[in-house]
């Protein structure tokens, strides 16, 4: 999701492409680290989250998963801007992402992240429970597959085990969902949605696959499909904070504005707030409809959600150009 970076370019043009080579061509040096705890709301640890590394282009180049302290690193980095993306599949809580500028070698960046849960997010507790008869050795494979992604981080082995399970068993749903969201995580989005497909045609109601068929349509540009994937999402969980944030996203990249803006402010309501992503998109929809005092409103409350990002004070700054520009409008 573009969070930081977009919102500086779309408001004042400060980051150009041009900047981004010529920050690239300086470094030289990979002595860096970021590193960081995710907890939930009440300081507990949380493990076995996927973790993302993206670099100022919003390309993943790192993933890794906190430990069973809820503790991850990123070693041997350069120096420049990055974000970090916490990713939440299969739980119920929301996820988060945070962006680090590493402006000197021999840098450690402490980057900490506090989880909301949702009321709902999965597709059983949206009511949809589904049960099959899965033969032996196809259930054994899954089991693999489960230890080598949760266990021992082996991710090409998962995959060949969930492949193995569904040749032996091509129904077998829980196999081609975990493959299926196993290929979106990797970034592997032409491999992911036939996969997916199929475990939607197994179970229609499987909020999990729809999301993520949503967000790989999304990546390879195919918006009106990731709109209705990510509708079917909302039918089957309409209380994901999640799946709305997405939903109006997509509606205001495709300049539909006055439908965005309902699933935004549905998903800042289930998220009592707390989601920093959220105010973002709303702060870019009403940019875009040049209602800058709501802009503005909802930047001042994204510093409140995210007090410690990097970028505060410029942010500030961007406040008062905003609150010049509706004054002026009047």
């Amino acid at each position: 999701m573009r969070l930081l970076p977009v919102i500086l370019v779309f408001f004042v043009g400060g980051f150009t492409e041009l900047d981004f080579v010529k920050n690239v061509s300086a470094q030289q040096a990979f002595l860096n680290s970021i590193s960081g705890n995710v907890t939930d709301e009440s300081r507990s640890p949380i493990p076995d989250l996927q973790v993302e590394l993206l670099n100022d282009m919003e390309s993943v180049i790192s993933r890794t998963k906190t430990d069973s302290f809820g503790l991850f690193v990123f070693r041997r980095l350069s120096t420049g801007i990055f974000q970090v993306r916490i990713q939440t599949y299969g739980t119920n809580y929301m996820g988060q992402t945070k962006r680090v500028q590493l402006e000197r070698t021999r840098a450690f960046e402490q980057v900490d992240f506090v989880l909301s849960r949702q009321s709902t997010s999965t597709s059983a507790s949206a009511g949809a429970v589904f049960v099959q008869e899965v033969p032996e050795p196809a259930r054994k494979e899954y089991d693999r597959a489960a230890v080598f992604l949760v266990k021992t981080q082996q991710p090409k082995e998962a995959v060949a085990a969930l492949k193995k399970a569904i040749e032996l068993f091509p129904l077998y749903f829980d196999a081609l969902e975990l493959l299926g969201t196993e290929y979106v995580k990797q970034q592997d989005y032409e491999a992911a949605i036939p996969i997916l497909t199929k475990a939607i045609e197994v179970n229609r109601r499987a909020y999990p696959s729809w999301y993520a068929l949503s967000l790989a349509q999304h990546s390879l540009k195919n918006v009106p499909d990731a709109v209705e994937a990510m509708k079917r999402a909302i039918t089957l969980n309409p209380k994901s904070a999640n799946a709305n944030l997405w939903m109006g996203m997509l509606l205001r990249q495709t300049g539909k504005f006055s439908e965005a803006e309902p699933f935004l402010k549905q998903a800042d309501q289930i998220a009592e707030s707390k989601s920093a992503d959220t105010h973002w998109q709303l702060a870019l929809l009403y940019n875009q409809t040049k209602r800058y005092k709501e802009a503005a409103d909802e930047l001042e409350i994204f510093l409140r959600v995210q007090p410690d990002s990097k970028d505060s004070e410029l942010i500030k700054k961007l406040i008062q150009k905003l609150r010049q520009q509706s004054t002026a409008k009047q």
